[in-house]
C-alpha cells in the first residue's frame, strides 16, 4: 500500500491535518475532510475533489 504525501502548509511550513471544512460553491454550501494548516487555516483542495465532487455539483446546476 502506498503511502500518502506529506503535504507542507507554504505559509506556516508545518504539516497539513485532515479537517471538516466547509466550502460555498456556486451558492451552494458542502463539507468535505481535507489537508488544513492547523495554525493558519489554508486548505488543500485535492484534485480527485475539484474534478469529481465539485464538478458534479456544477454540472447539476447548469441542468437547472
Amino acid at each position: 500500500m502506498e503511502a500518502k504525501p506529506t503535504l507542507i502548509c507554504d505559509r506556516c511550513h508545518v504539516e497539513l491535518e485532515e479537517a471538516e471544512a466547509q466550502f460555498l460553491y456556486l451558492g451552494n454550501k458542502m463539507r468535505h475532510k481535507v489537508p488544513r494548516c492547523p495554525q493558519c487555516g489554508l486548505v488543500y483542495l485535492p484534485e480527485s475533489l475539484v474534478t469529481g465532487r465539485m464538478r458534479k455539483l456544477e454540472e447539476a446546476l447548469e441542468e437547472k
